[in-house]
């Protein structure tokens, strides 16, 4: 953004903006989603265009912004700045929404590898990182274009954009270094997680039921100790539905049995009779001898064009380009699910597949009484590619948001463990048949207590568009009126 905000003093016109900041948006989420390809060109090029325009939507406003601070002035860059970082926040919170949401690698996500920064999350969300980093960017910009203006006149002068946006990093990240200092670690429980590596072309193949049952089986026996709690399964990794009361069910409970502990399994679930049945994208509780639980928890975020076809009935040519042969129906509410220990039980928070790029739907199950979200995937549609890191940085944000460890089980990867403040305790490798058993711990400061995010949500977000609303009235004001007439 710092050549942005250089350009911007320039005074391009709104139209060079846009068209610029579209095309560089639409090409940069080209290149970061590229791995959609796997699935759909024409998909994948459509979905980088239109985060693109939220890119093109977002530096309009900027633009809009700057040209009302037009002229000279110490300060007239402050308000600017301030007005460029909260509209970069509201862009991201309507891109969650906009076409049914797709919130994906939202700014702060790319400091997951320095959760130091990310820790105030736990009290504005996530939003506060993507907030402080554009505000650096122009704080930057602006010490870059004083510079040039001293090498020029050699008139010395003191740049607030730059002070102020390096005061607030250090505001939310080495003064909050509190929320994360003298942690209180205890074990939680020994979790078994297997990540077959199924191929995709297999998943759904009837050639290939019996040697997927086979690996699951392979995969799982062996994990059998009398310290292990429960064993985690991917997104949809069985073949065929796990709650008709058929063989899958009896299958499914003879192996948790075998373990010696429940099996927490994704797969699908129907409800209904014959001839009107409703499927579901489900985690399932397999409990040793006495089979299923009887509540489940069903995705109630689900993919368009990928689970079902938005708006069926009004287009039904859409079926002959997306092979969907029928949809499937979103759960109602983030349903736990209980793993009993021997001193205590423990509730399962849910998500499957791109549910935790959605801060809401955690934010949800933790008001539940979650005490650590399990998030089941499958990332095998998307080949050898970064989708799989991508996913898993949305991960460490909603941990260290709700503070409640993430447990994550891909078919193919990212397979690992995520404590509440976001440092990756234990992972598999991906791409790779494996199996481990991670050792869970916890933070018992927060057993049974809710963050600040938690109980309050979006609060920071309001608080952008009062800000951004409160810069563009105020920034004229700080402009020398005769140097800018």
């Amino acid at each position: 953004m710092v050549p942005f905000a250089v350009w911007l003093s320039f005074s391009p016109s709104f139209r060079s903006v846009f068209w610029t900041s579209f095309g560089i948006g639409w090409l940069a989420w080209t290149v970061l989603i590229f791995w959609l390809h796997h699935v759909t060109w024409a998909g994948m090029i459509a979905l980088a265009g239109i985060v693109g325009a939220h890119f093109a939507l977002w530096a309009v406003g900027t633009a809009w912004l700057f040209s009302r601070a037009r002229g000279e002035g110490l300060w007239k860059g402050v308000a600017p700045s301030l007005g460029a970082a909260a509209l970069w926040v509201i862009v991201e919170h309507l891109r969650t929404h906009i076409f049914t949401g797709f919130p994906w690698l939202p700014l702060s996500a790319s400091q997951v590898d320095e959760p130091i920064v990310l820790q105030s999350a736990s009290i504005f969300g996530s939003w506060i990182v993507s907030f402080a980093l554009v505000l650096l960017n122009f704080g930057i910009a602006a010490y870059l274009i004083r510079l040039v203006g001293y090498a020029r006149t050699r008139k010395r002068g003191v740049c607030p954009e730059f002070y102020l946006a390096l005061s607030f990093i250090v505001a939310i990240s080495f003064m909050l270094l509190r929320l994360s200092s003298g942690q209180q670690r205890e074990h939680a429980f020994q979790a078994a997680v297997i990540q077959p590596n199924i191929p995709q072309n297999q998943k759904w193949d009837l050639a290939f039921e019996r040697k997927i049952l086979e690996q699951l089986e392979w995969l799982t026996l062996p994990r059998k100790s009398p310290n292990l709690d429960a064993v985690f399964w991917p997104e949809t990794v069985l073949p065929y539905p796990i709650n008709d009361d058929g063989p899958m069910q009896a299958w499914a409970t003879r192996l948790a049995t075998g373990v010696g502990a429940p099996i927490f399994a994704g797969a699908m679930g129907i409800e209904g009779e014959e001839g009107a049945l409703e499927w579901y994208n489900s985690v399932f509780q397999v409990r040793p001898e006495y089979g299923l639980f009887p509540l489940y928890y069903s995705k109630q975020h689900l993919v368009p064009f990928g689970e079902y076809i938005p708006l069926r009935s009004f287009w039904p040519w859409m079926e002959k380009v997306v092979p969907i042969n029928g949809d499937i129906l979103p759960g109602k509410k983030p349903q736990l699910l209980p793993l009993n220990l021997e001193n205590t039980s423990l509730r399962v928070g849910s998500l499957i597949c791109f549910e935790d790029v959605f801060p809401s739907l955690a934010r949800e199950s933790v008001k539940e009484g979650a005490s650590f979200l399990f998030v089941a995937t499958n990332s095998a549609w998307y080949g050898k590619s970064g989708a799989a890191a991508q996913h898993k940085a949305h991960s460490v944000l909603r941990a260290i948001e709700t503070r409640r460890p993430v447990l994550r089980v891909g078919n193919d990867g990212w397979t690992g463990w995520i404590d509440e403040y976001g440092s990756v305790r234990n992972s598999l490798d991906p791409w790779i048949q494996s199996t481990t058993v991670f050792k869970i711990s916890r933070d018992r400061r927060w057993v049974g207590k809710e963050t600040f995010y938690v109980k309050h949500g979006d609060w920071f977000v309001w608080t952008c568009w009062l800000l951004f609303g409160l810069c563009l009235w105020i920034a004229p004001i700080f402009v020398d009126k005769k140097t800018a007439t």
